[in-house]
């Protein structure tokens, strides 16, 4: 992949990473989560769609193809939900009143289905989402209308996941209380749901990069990427709070989420490149995973409620300053795992 594509999607992961932060702090206010939410996930989605077109992945084999996904997110997957799950279990014994057995219980289920703990949500839904995608399109490869067909068949699994979601108001599961069997045998249908939910996401990656070639005019690229964005930013707020993790989506969603993201991309692709954007994109994943499971977005929050006792600061400014704090926290940890625990990672030793 040529550099410059490197550079503007590591500085959209950092972006997107930033926001996931952000959007993990209760204290904003509802229009603010509104736009956060209703892209910020679903960046990283289009530019799993966006890398699987660059690094020609459909034409690698099927199997190779998911093996390296798998290594990449499973892996680290299985690697976090054993830290928790430890951590849990001291907290089980140490303090029984914050978790009982039941509870204990469906943490377990959860990771094993690939519901996942907390935000590692996100890597089983990136891994089935990017191995169906790939397995679509090289399936249809230079097949006569293989790319309407890939549409095609996209289209039917979101509108199958549309109307089990809906019929069936899936949406309102995690609120439910049922036996353990049931709730396991919900994990693996909302986690399959949430799969085919994000398919479309990776079709758009595709096609983005697909199209990249043919808009270099960087004025071009900056007044379409504005104008996008600031369209994604007013059809947020026209919405309800977009959340994949609980399967909280409709149609109009998709539009906000493609505009925001195209946007911000445009944008990326013209600004200079930003190394403190781009470190926090190569390492979006240990982030993703330590932020908010281990706590450090937690303590973090105390420290700086804390601080505005002697340093007065608005609400939204206190957001900002958490979520940049956050990151300054996360850069020790971040050295720590990819001094010592990069095979946790799913990274090559």
């Amino acid at each position: 992949m040529p550099q410059k594509r490197l550079d503007y999607l590591d500085m959209a992961k950092g972006v997107g990473i930033f926001l996931v932060i952000l959007g993990h702090i209760q204290y904003l206010e509802e229009s603010t989560m509104r736009f956060i939410y209703s892209f910020h996930m679903p960046l990283f989605f289009m530019i799993g769609g966006i890398l699987a077109h660059e690094r020609e992945d459909i034409k690698l084999l099927p199997w190779k193809s998911i093996k390296k996904r798998a290594r990449g997110t499973l892996i680290p997957y299985a690697s976090f939900s054993i830290i928790l799950l430890t951590m849990r279990v001291f907290e089980y014994f140490i303090q029984p009143e914050r978790i009982t057995g039941r509870e204990f219980l469906r943490q377990i289920m959860d990771s094993v289905t690939g519901y996942g703990l907390h935000t590692l949500w996100f890597l089983p839904v990136y891994f089935g989402a990017g191995s169906l995608f790939v397995l679509i399109c090289h399936h249809f490869q230079n097949k006569p209308y293989c790319e309407c067909k890939i549409t095609g068949v996209i289209l039917i699994f979101t509108i199958l996941a549309f109307g089990l979601i809906y019929s069936f108001r899936l949406d309102q599961y995690p609120v439910t209380e049922s036996s353990l069997l049931w709730h396991t045998g919900m994990n693996v249908l909302v986690v399959f749901l949430r799969i085919l939910i994000v398919l479309p996401f990776f079709w758009i990656g595709r096609y983005y990069g697909k199209a990249g070639a043919f808009l270099k005019k960087k004025g071009w690229l900056l007044g379409i990427g504005v104008f996008l964005f600031a369209l994604g930013a007013i059809l947020s707020q026209y919405v309800s709070i977009l959340d994949l993790h609980y399967l909280y989506i409709y149609p109009v969603h998709y539009v906000a989420a493609a505009a925001s993201c195209i946007g911000l991309l445009d944008v990326l692709q013209v600004i200079p490149v930003s190394c403190v954007l781009s470190f926090l994109g190569r390492n979006s994943l240990v982030i993703m995973c330590t932020h908010g499971p281990l706590y450090v977005l937690y303590y973090v929050s105390l420290g700086m409620f804390f601080v505005r006792k002697y340093i007065p600061m608005s609400d939204p400014i206190l957001c900002i300053a958490i979520a940049l704090m956050v990151c300054i926290v996360e850069v020790p940890i971040i050295w720590f795992f990819n001094r010592y625990l990069n095979y946790l990672l799913g990274r090559r030793i």
